[in-house]
């Protein structure tokens, strides 16, 4: 069986991470039976406190503690309010840099449809317990691996980012073998997807302004 990758792998920017991932292997340690294992066929960069896209880009919460630890751990929380999402934190200590694992291709006990990243989360029982793991030792793992010499890779703009604005939403660093049948369905963000939903999102904000300062006036 390949081997966890090692800390120094995953001490680098987050870029070369999502990259380098690719075809390496998701080992997770079932509660009964053999591990669920996946080749993982998409990744997406998240790039610090500048980057609006990211999580942590306001600071740490408890929520996304992990996101801020030690190279080389997993990062994993709940996102609209029921799909788990497992990240690799990269860099180094204090700064919110990760990889979010998007898609795998099934190898072992998985029977579940893994194109997305809540998807293969609950096919490999991913879940809160695993927030914080070590991806060598711990329960939810990362072995080594590497593309076939028929495959390439693809770069895109990352897929939901569009309430980070225009110059995130546009941002290539989305990664995925070309063509592999168990990359995720989702639409990459655009610049202009992303200034329309900031444009309605302040129109919103004006327009509830406004409404509180008529309603003020009419009490007064």
């Amino acid at each position: 069986m390949p081997k966890p990758l090692p800390i120094h792998f995953y001490n680098r920017h987050p870029l070369a991470v999502a990259r380098d991932l690719l075809g390496c292997e998701v080992w997770v340690r079932a509660e009964a039976g053999a591990p669920r294992r996946g080749r993982i066929v998409e990744t997406e960069a998240y790039g610090g406190f500048d980057d609006r896209a990211c999580h942590g880009h306001r600071g740490e919460t408890p929520r996304i503690r992990s996101l801020f630890g030690p190279p080389g751990r997993a990062l994993v929380y709940i996102t609209y309010g029921i799909h788990h999402m497992l990240n690799a934190v990269t860099y180094g200590r204090g700064e919110p840099y990760c990889v979010l694992i998007r898609a795998l291709e099934p190898i072992a006990n998985l029977d579940a449809d893994t194109r997305g990243p809540g998807l293969l989360t609950k096919a490999l029982e991913v879940n809160l317990r695993h927030d914080g793991a070590d991806l060598r030792h711990g329960d939810v793992r990362i072995l080594s691996g590497e593309l076939r010499p028929e495959e390439e890779v693809a770069v895109t703009a990352r897929v939901g980012v569009e309430g980070a604005g225009p110059e995130w939403a546009a941002e290539p660093w989305r990664f995925l073998i070309a063509g592999n049948p168990h990359v995720s369905r989702g639409r990459p963000s655009t610049a202009e997807r992303a200034a329309a939903l900031v444009a309605k999102r302040e129109t919103r904000k004006r327009e509830r302004r406004l409404a509180r300062n008529q309603a003020g006036g009419h009490l007064g």
